[in-house]
């Protein structure tokens, strides 16, 4: 195996390379317009004297873009390997198969490596062919401890958890931290350890924890150290120096109430961190139910009942003999009357105090229901009878007549959205894109605005477009009922898209006077087209659509001819890495990207960057969008009745009447967009 160099425009693509398509190769040739090829291509003579690239596509592929792109010469010289045509498969198969990704930590190595030897943060993402933003957050992980380096490359620790450990440079206060908060799942979210490794002591009288274990006392029992702080009032406001320490307490004491809660007979108990009102209302409450009475309970109810009864019959003996005697009743028994409501409406409450002290959750439904435990600023608060979706038909069985179950979901789950579903922000953004396309197709089509907006202003005149939410708003500032309302689009291409729309907008009318007057006799002046423009970017700027394909939408978007297809590429910022790996290789395998099961398998085995990177490769050009947006397919269009079949009976109805045959010309037809815009008129 010989190593030369040889002219760019004497090489060609190796039928026997594996990799078959080198993808997108734009940052590895900036990293090696930037850095020169650092690694050979290995080659083989072919028999009309060229030189095939039997290992090296990618960088061939580059450097190929870079004579493209003007960058290089078509006879520059590349460094090469030249092999034996028997051996070419062979090295291409090694060359690709061992080949692996580079772990998160060999990066930070690398990337340290360089920074060290003065390369800029720009250089080393062009080496490496990566964002800047990945090699800052992998430089970051420096001041880590070299055991979270080891948990990270294992998995074990998520790179925010390790983020947030390092903002502290003390490799012990690290790994005591994520010892300490490591296994607590409620309580080691980045935020918590961020929390834990910056805050090193505690003011007891200002901490709520502290009155939860028990005070001060329990605390130095527990062998925690004490500082006076001499400057508090009484020069006695203790200072605890060890919050780890509180932290185990707290969370010792949480788990011993948690396991005298299950002891109860309840199936589950959760502790929240913070108390989280979306999510608690998401969860069913179980009815509790009458138990048996003790004997002074249940007579003292009885007594209740007959006193009320006896009232009862007094206040109908009153009313009865006033009627008789066809008169009102008197000052006296007035008063009397409103001393018996009052009385009746105590008793009511004291039985239902005393019943309610006596009832109890039904045990055989306890096991399908459970319990939150919180621990807040004002203490420890307990929910119990709480039930999740999954349980709620069991838990409904097990009461049978005895109760019910009140509030919460009936068919899912209001935690985290499932893996197959989307978070509500990412379907709201993908709503904003759908909008902001059907904007920019109004813009260029005032035939449709005009109408629209005909609409619109038929709608107010009936007043009903103020009595119920239409399936398409038009309104100042777009806050409408339609999907631009609250559905804000949340990638940074979807937003720069967004505002170079209103910019265009803005531009076009930026000549125009300010005053009204020259305004009116501008505008009044301009040809129908100018006129009919500013109109469609009027209309467009403030439409926004409904969600789903109906009504006065369904109409506009078909007179459109919409395809949102032909607006919106899925890519890893707006929607592929914002979802589960398994709804990605959906959306490959509905795009026809798969290539067979172990194709899919290798895809869900990525990690989730990756496969989002991969994934927008794959689906670039495929013209596949997410199941929220997709327009449906276009209805087949009646075809109308020729025209000559109807002449011929209109003749002869003027026969008939004695009229002359003479028919009036015919009309033109009207244009596709003016026939279709007369139906969403209609």
């Amino acid at each position: 195996m010989s190593t030369t160099t040889l002219p760019l425009s004497q090489l060609v693509v190796s039928p026997k390379n594996v990799r078959d398509n080198p993808g997108d190769v734009t940052a590895l040739a900036a990293s090696i317009a930037a850095q020169g090829l650092i690694q050979n291509l290995v080659v083989s003579l072919t028999e009309e004297g060229t030189y095939k690239v039997d290992a090296g596509g990618r960088r061939f592929a580059a450097l190929s873009l870079l004579a493209e792109q003007g960058k290089i010469e078509a006879d520059f010289p590349v460094p090469v390997k030249i092999i034996s045509g028997e051996d070419s498969t062979a090295v291409s198969l090694a060359e690709n198969v061992q080949r692996e990704a580079m772990n998160p930590v060999d990066e930070l190595r690398a990337f340290k490596q360089l920074v060290d030897e003065g390369f800029t943060i720009d250089r080393v993402a062009d080496t490496f062919g990566v964002t800047p933003l990945v090699v800052q957050r992998r430089l970051k992980l420096v001041a880590a401890a070299p055991e979270l380096l080891e948990l990270y490359r294992a998995d074990d620790i998520s790179i925010d958890q390790m983020l947030a450990l390092c903002s502290t440079d003390d490799h012990e206060v690290q790994m005591h931290v994520w010892n300490t908060y490591g296994s607590m799942s409620w309580n080691n979210k980045p935020a918590d350890l961020r929390r834990a490794v910056l805050t090193r002591e505690v003011e007891a009288d200002r901490d709520h924890r502290v009155a939860f274990i028990g005070g001060v006392a329990a605390y130095e029992a527990a062998g925690g150290e004490v500082r006076r702080d001499l400057f508090s009032t009484d020069g006695q406001a203790a200072i605890l120096t060890n919050p780890e320490l509180l932290d185990k307490l707290v969370a010792d004491k949480l788990e011993a109430t948690k396991e005298n809660l299950l002891a109860e007979g309840w199936g589950w108990v959760e502790i929240w961190p913070t108390w989280d009102y979306s999510a608690a209302y998401a969860f069913g409450t179980l009815s509790m139910v009458a138990a048996d009475l003790p004997e002074d309970a249940a007579n003292r109810i009885a007594a209740l009942n007959e006193e009320a009864e006896q009232l009862e019959t007094e206040k109908e003996q009153l009313h009865t003999a006033a009627e008789t005697e066809d008169r009102d009743l008197t000052d006296d028994e007035w008063e009397r009357d409103d001393q018996i409501d009052e009385r009746r409406e105590a008793i009511t409450a004291e039985i239902e105090q005393l019943e309610g002290a006596h009832k109890q959750y039904a045990p055989e439904a306890m096991p399908s229901a459970g319990v939150i435990l919180c621990l807040q600023q004002s203490g420890l608060r307990i929910e119990r009878g709480m039930v999740r979706a999954a349980d709620r038909k069991n838990a409904a069985a097990a009461l049978g007549d005895a109760g019910e179950i009140t509030g919460g979901r009936e068919t899912e789950s209001a935690g985290r959205p499932k893996g197959d579903t989307v978070s509500d922000a990412l379907r709201r953004s993908l709503l904003g894109h759908r909008n902001l396309a059907v904007q920019n197709v109004i813009a260029e089509r005032p035939d449709a605005a005009k109408i629209l907006l005909a609409c619109w202003t038929v709608k107010e005149l009936r007043g009903s477009s103020r009595e119920v939410p239409s399936d398409l708003s038009i309104s100042n500032g777009g806050y409408g009922y339609g999907t631009r309302t609250n559905h804000p689009i949340t990638d940074d291409a979807g937003e720069a898209s967004a505002a170079a729309f209103l910019a265009a907008c803005k531009a076009a009318i930026k000549d125009l006077p300010t005053a009204d007057g020259k305004l009116w006799d501008t505008l009044s002046e301009m040809k129908p087209a100018q006129l009919d423009k500013i109109i469609a970017l009027g209309v467009a700027l403030t439409v926004s659509v409904n969600e789903e394909h109906k009504g006065l939408t369904a109409k506009l978007l078909e007179t459109l001819d919409f395809d949102v297809a032909e607006h919106f590429e899925p890519t890893a910022d707006n929607y592929l890495g914002r979802v589960s790996k398994a709804l990605v290789v959906e959306a490959l395998t509905e795009a026809k990207q798969i290539k067979g099961e172990a194709d899919s398998t290798a895809l869900l085995a990525m990690k989730k960057g990756a496969l989002a990177a991969e994934a927008e490769k794959r689906l670039a050009g495929t013209g596949w969008v997410p199941k929220g947006i997709r327009s449906p397919k276009p209805k087949a269009k009646k075809q109308a009745e020729p025209k000559a079949k109807a002449e011929p009976k209109a003749k002869a109805e003027a026969k008939v009447k004695g009229k002359p045959t003479t028919v009036a010309p015919k009309a033109k037809a009207p244009t596709k967009a003016a026939a279709e815009a007369t139906q969403v008129a209609a």
